[in-house]
């Protein structure tokens, strides 16, 4: 038999449980109450529940479990709450320990499942029950039910396909006058809710939520790549989602639909707190909203984990034991700049030395390092945060990112005198980084005798386990001959695609490095030439290696593809 579940239809059939009469007058049943189609064929009495609960049950290869025989304790109902309990019909029978048992008319909605587990914080076991019992238990422990709206956007959910949502907007939506829909509504909270564990389920950076002419979307940013969500959600609810979003920051004002406004968001997954930072920018079919997802584990990576080559490893943890100097890391936005500085200030964080960090925003809070936010609206930018902290007697200070003249010139005046400066730039390649520099009119002099390195980076897509060995094309061959890269005995791989990488073949993503060592004759050259060529020639004939043979080299390790490579290097 295939992976594919059969329906309960196919069941029904297969199994002459019912004749094509009774299934025609079950299916109308079922459409007509919005039920699925088994409770359609119990409740007209076709076949026997307990019967039909466990044929179901054997053809689904899960436990059953037959409600009305046993005592339920209402608390242990409620420990799921009434409306995600309805929603994903759904109801927690036995409470241990370390797990607890979970009643559900689709035990095979893996989405349903996790989003019960994420809520409870405890591991879900879970059974085969026919709706009409999930809803007795329910209507048990917490009455009659929710607002006939509720159930109208639960009826319009459960049209997708199993074990799916799907918001795609009914004739009655379309015809909904925007006003009418409420923030505060429960199903806009179910809609809040689904969008951002789709986020969570899917491991995703970003979220955008984006009003366009004819429809309302939502997309995810996975791995440095933007996918739609396929669902569509209701026109009717456009304006309703952006409010019930600015209310759950306690930072915008609703009100205002004419300015971008920035805040956070906090939530409880598993236990762990997981915060969204926020931005809402007015456009011409309405509010957009992008939300990026800080995750804490991030800022707790181990440098060994970051994707460096050993030697390339070596280099940099040297550069980060010097006492004093300029540290530079740069790359475009999104090429993992931030999780690197916060990976090496970890490194040598320790209870002797004092580090002062200025952010814009400060993104996540370091154990042991006191952090700023610059705030440019009442004139607080790096600049004067970077004079403040020199009075503070720092030995470590790291500043968001070099903007300007004032900026630069003082950090670099505070690494010539003692201190060791880390901060970012937004160039593509090493060498540029240093010509950014000069181009800002900062004194040659000054550039050379300050910088100690600069780390240039990118993230290319790893591949996912699924992956199959490939001979690499013909043409690919010139790179690695070009940069004398031994590939005898290399094992290259192709994309295949599976459950686990949403089929795109990739899961998970590698830094790719250049790291650029000052020394006399690097410092001798920009005494006199500052171009980022020359000092490309020069660093490379000192030892320096391209990014792009960097990524050649994993690529031969087999952790990517030369057309990941080539798509974000060239």
């Amino acid at each position: 038999m295939s992976g594919r579940r059969k329906t309960v239809k196919e069941i029904l059939l297969d199994k002459k449980l019912v004749n094509e009469e009774q299934l025609n007058q079950a299916l109308a049943e079922a459409k007509k109450t919005n039920q699925p189609l088994e409770q359609a064929v119990a409740r007209l009495g076709f076949i026997d529940r307990l019967a039909l609960l466990k044929t179901l049950s054997i053809e689904w290869g899960v436990k059953s479990m037959d409600l009305d025989a046993i005592e339920i304790d209402p608390e242990v109902v409620k420990i799921i709450p009434e409306q995600l309990a309805r929603r994903h019909r759904a109801v927690p029978f036995i409470k241990e320990e370390e797990f607890l048992c979970v009643a559900m008319a689709d035990p095979k909605d893996l989405f349903a499942v996790e989003d019960i587990q994420l809520r409870t914080n405890i591991s879900v076991q879970v059974y085969l029950a026919l709706p009409d019992d999930i809803a007795k238990c329910l209507d048990k422990a917490y009455g009659i039910g929710e607002s006939d709206v509720v159930k109208k956007l639960l009826s319009d959910i459960d049209k997708g396909t199993e074990g799916e949502l799907d918001f795609t907007p009914t004739q009655t939506q379309e015809q909904t006058d925007i006003n009418d829909v409420d923030a505060t509504a429960p199903e806009v909270e179910k809609l809040v809710n689904a969008i951002i564990m789709e986020a969570l389920s899917r491991k995703c950076s970003d979220i955008h939520i984006e009003p366009l002419e004819k429809k309302f979307i939502v997309r995810y940013r996975v791995d440095g790549v933007l996918t739609e969500w396929d669902h569509v959600i209701p026109p009717a609810y456009k304006n309703a989602l952006i409010a019930k979003l600015k209310i759950m920051t306690n930072q915008m004002d609703i009100t205002e639909r004419r300015r971008p406004q920035d805040g956070r968001i906090q939530v409880i997954a598993k236990g762990n707190p997981i915060e969204f930072r926020v931005n809402i920018l007015p456009t011409v079919f309405g509010e957009s909203c992008v939300m990026r997802i800080l995750d804490r584990s991030s800022v707790q990576v181990d440098l060994v984990k970051l994707g460096f080559l050993p030697d390339t490893f070596e280099k940099f943890k040297k550069l980060l034991a010097k006492p004093y100097g300029l540290i530079l890391v740069c790359g475009p936005t999104g090429s993992g700049k931030s999780t690197t500085l916060y990976a090496a200030l970890n490194s040598i964080n320790e209870p002797d030395t004092k580090i002062l960090t200025a952010e814009n925003p400060v993104e996540y809070n370091l154990n042991g390092i006191i952090q700023v936010n610059v705030v440019q609206d009442i004139g607080f930018d790096f600049a004067t945060a970077l004079r403040a902290f020199l009075r503070q007697d720092p030995d470590i200070i790291m500043v968001g990112e070099i903007r300007d003249k004032e900026t630069a010139q003082i950090a670099m005046e505070a690494a010539m005198t003692g201190h060791l400066v880390f901060s970012t730039i937004h160039t593509n390649d090493a060498p540029s980084a240093v010509a950014r520099l000069h181009e800002m009119d900062i004194p040659s002099f000054l550039i050379g005798s300050s910088i100690e390195g600069v780390l240039a980076q990118r993230l290319i897509r790893r591949l996912c386990k699924c992956k199959q060995p490939a001979p690499l094309e013909d043409k690919y061959i010139e790179p690695y001959q070009k940069y004398n890269i031994d590939i005898k005995g290399a094992t290259f791989f192709k994309t295949v695609g599976c459950d686990v990488c949403r089929k795109t073949g990739y899961k998970g993503r590698l830094g790719i490095h250049e790291l650029l060592l000052m020394d006399e004759e690097l410092r001798r050259l920009l005494l006199s030439e500052i171009a980022a060529g020359p000092i490309r020639d020069l660093a490379v004939k000192r030892g320096m290696r391209l990014m792009f043979a960097d990524g050649l080299i994993k690529v031969a390790q087999g952790n990517s593809t030369i057309e990941e490579l080539l798509a974000s290097v060239q």
